[in-house]
C-alpha cells in the first residue's frame, strides 16, 4: 500500500476516474464490488463523486456530457503535470492530439483530454486541492496502469518522451514494455495482438482485490461481466471485467508474501 498526502510529481499516473451513463447506479456496483463511500459534489460540477476508503480517495465516478450521444461507460487515466500548457505543446510536438481543451475545475485542479499517437485516451492533472489519488495498491485502490495500443513501440516512445520515464522491455512472446520512474514501476505498454480482434486502444485500469474469486462472483452478481477466465500470472491473480455500464477494467490480487 501507498498513501499520498500531496499531488504526486509530474508525470506519474495520478487519478482515475468513470464517465458513466447512471452514476447513481455505477456508484451502488463499486460500493457492493469494493466498498467505496462517496463524497458527491454539487450540481456546478455536474454531481461528481470522488470515492474513498476510508477517508482516503480513491477514483472518481462522473456523469457523461449531457448533449453527447448516448455510450458506454469508461474509465479514464490522469497524469500529474506541473505545467498542462507546456506539457500539452510537448504532446502535440510528440504527435499527440487534445480531445477537449485545457479547463479549470473549480479550486480543485486543471485538465486537459488528449489522444496520444496511436489513438489512446488520456489525460493531464495539474493539481489544486484534488492532489489525486491518496491510496494505491491497497484492496479498492488502483494497482497498475496498462495501455493496449496496435503500435507498441510508438506509444512507448511516446510516454519515455512526454511524462520523462524509462522503457523496459518484458520477456516473453507478447511485445510489452514497463514504463519507468527510476526503479520504480508506473505502467505497461501492450502490443494489441491481431487476433484478439477489433481491439480499440485504451489504457485498463487495474483495482487491487482480496479474493479475485470472491470479487467475481460479487461482480456477476450485481450485474458486471468477466472477459475470459481468472488466471495466475507471477503478479496476482487477475480477472478481465466489464461493469453494468460496459466499463472494461481488471481486478487483481496481489501474490501471497
Amino acid at each position: 500500500m501507498a498513501t499520498y498526502s500531496r499531488a504526486k510529481p509530474a508525470g506519474m499516473p495520478t487519478w482515475v476516474d468513470l464517465l458513466t451513463p447512471d452514476p447513481e447506479a455505477s456508484r451502488n456496483f463499486y460500493h457492493a464490488l469494493f466498498g467505496w463511500e462517496y463524497d458527491i459534489g454539487g450540481p456546478e460540477f455536474g454531481s461528481y463523486a470522488t470515492a474513498r476508503i476510508g477517508s482516503r480517495s480513491v477514483a472518481g465516478i462522473g456523469g457523461q456530457m449531457p448533449d453527447a450521444p448516448a455510450m458506454p461507460a469508461f474509465w479514464q487515466l490522469y497524469f500529474a503535470s506541473d505545467d498542462p500548457q507546456a506539457d500539452i505543446a510537448k504532446a502535440e510536438k510528440l504527435g499527440a492530439k487534445v480531445e477537449f481543451p485545457l479547463m479549470e475545475v473549480g479550486t480543485f485542479g486543471t485538465m486537459v483530454s488528449l489522444s496520444d499517437p496511436t489513438g489512446a485516451a488520456f489525460n493531464l492533472w495539474k493539481a489544486g486541492t484534488h492532489i489525486g489519488s491518496q491510496v494505491t495498491e491497497d484492496p479498492g485502490a488502483t494497482a497498475w496502469f496498462e495501455l493496449y495500443t496496435p503500435n507498441a513501440k510508438k506509444a512507448r516512445d511516446f510516454y519515455t518522451a512526454q511524462l520523462g520515464m524509462t522503457a523496459e522491455a518484458m520477456p516473453g512472446d507478447l511485445e510489452y514494455y514497463i514504463l519507468k520512474r527510476g526503479e520504480d514501476m508506473q505502467a505497461g505498454v501492450m502490443q494489441i495482438d491481431p487476433a484478439w480482434g477489433n481491439m480499440p486502444p485504451f489504457w485498463a485500469i487495474y483495482f487491487s482485490v482480496v479474493n479475485t474469486d470472491q470479487s467475481v462472483e460479487t461482480l456477476l452478481k450485481h450485474g458486471g461481466k468477466i472477459m475470459g477466465n481468472i488466471e495466475d500470472t507471477p503478479f496476482g491473480r487477475m480477472a478481465a471485467v466489464v461493469d453494468p455500464h460496459g466499463a472494461n477494467f481488471k481486478i487483481i490480487q496481489p501474490p501471497a508474501q
